[in-house]
């Protein structure tokens, strides 16, 4: 007898096994019924049975191993049992065991019958095995999903009481009274790092749910907008020394807020790892079809390990990231935001760092960035 005909001959006591077997595994099991329990397994074997006894190419063998099958009955079971699972509360540690439970309980029952095990056994499974890749995949790519939209909700929910708290502490900073007014100011500071914050998030979560971030063309002047970012971080921190250097023909079309954006970010990040003592630059420098900033700082070089993930959310908090000192305020996205609006002007961001050199980080932007370079681009 064939592995799938002796599957399909006693499904019925390969799965109540598995659910006795699941139950000494699953502390959840407890609170579900034996037909919670079996649903799922009852559709997967007989999707095993089914890709068992289609035909399949040594090719075919190779890409199923890589985790590269192509999406049939199996996998679409697969990922409708990831879905119930996770509606369930079930932790993807767990959703793994019932994998393991279902193939030992196969593995039982038809050792028990001694028959001749052979090649089947590989073949069965490798079924599992795929369903349990596709598995896994749509219960992680729910899970970031939802918690992507779980924080752009929470982000823009916190924006409307944010703004209150500005509103106030700005008025506020109009009374008269000297110790009041220097509460207010600090009151204000805080809700704007809460703000700076927030409008982080939220343009993580536009990258992450693949929207990207958007930008508005306007045609504009880049001197003024790297001159009113360098005077607003000079009088923010007023020890740092920041030079700011044009050349050229700087007019384009850009999104004047997000490229300000950039260069505060660059800088920001200049300050915050960067030798203090020593200046930090800004250089624009117009060229024929394209603009060239470039932001500088002396200081100990970037880690080799760091560069390879200095553009990634949260790199500040990956192992081997560039240490800083422990009163740094934000959620460490700075640099990653800055790559992703360049990016939306179709643009490049790179950076050099060496001991003799310093740090310099560097983008490029067309004068006009084409519209289908980022569908996220809104033209004025």
């Amino acid at each position: 007898m064939r592995l799938t005909e002796f599957i399909t001959a006693n499904h019925e006591s390969i799965v109540e096994e598995w659910v006795e077997f699941a139950g000494t595994l699953l502390p959840w099991a407890e609170d579900m019924d034996a037909v919670g329990l079996r649903d799922h397994a009852v559709e997967l074997l007989a999707a095993v049975v089914e890709d068992m006894n289609s035909p399949q190419t040594q090719s075919e063998q190779s890409e199923k191993s890589r985790g590269n099958a192509t999406d049939g009955e199996l996998a679409k079971v697969g990922q409708a049992h990831a879905l119930d699972r996770l509606e369930s509360g079930i932790s993807l540690k767990q959703l793994v065991s019932e994998f393991r439970a279902l193939r030992a309980s196969v593995h039982r029952k038809w050792e028990d019958s001694q028959s001749d095990l052979g090649g089947e056994v590989t073949r069965f499974n490798e079924s599992i095995d795929e369903a349990l890749v596709k598995s896994i995949a749509r219960y992680s790519e729910t899970v970031n999903t939802t918690r992507e939209q779980f924080l752009a909700i929470l982000g823009h929910d916190l924006r409307n009481p944010i703004g209150a708290i500005l509103m106030a502490g700005g008025l506020l900073t109009e009374l008269e009274g000297r110790e009041d007014a220097e509460i207010a100011r600090s009151i204000v500071n805080s809700a704007e790092r809460m703000s700076r914050m927030v409008n982080d998030l939220l343009d993580l979560t536009r990258t992450r749910l693949g929207s990207g971030i958007p930008v508005s063309l306007h045609p504009m002047q880049l001197t003024a907008v790297c001159q009113q970012t360098v005077r607003e971080l000079q009088v923010m921190h007023p020890k740092a020394i920041l030079k700011f250097y044009p050349t050229g023909d700087l007019s384009g079309e850009w999104d004047r807020d997000r490229l300000a954006q950039t260069v505060s970010n660059l800088l920001a990040n200049a300050k915050q790892y960067g030798d203090i003592s020593q200046p930090i630059t800004v250089a624009a420098t117009g060229k024929e079809d394209r603009i060239i900033i470039t932001v500088h700082n002396e200081g100990p070089p970037i880690p080799h390990n760091a560069m390879k993930t200095i553009f990634a959310p949260m790199a500040r908090h990956m192992p081997g990231a560039q240490k800083s000192d422990t009163n740094v305020s934000g959620l460490g996205l700075g640099l990653f935001i800055a790559s992703e609006i360049v990016s939306a002007h179709g643009g490049t961001l790179r950076v050099e760092s060496t001991g003799k050199k310093g740090t310099t980080f560097e983008f490029v932007l067309p004068r006009h960035p084409a519209p289908r370079s980022k569908r996220n681009i809104r033209i004025h």
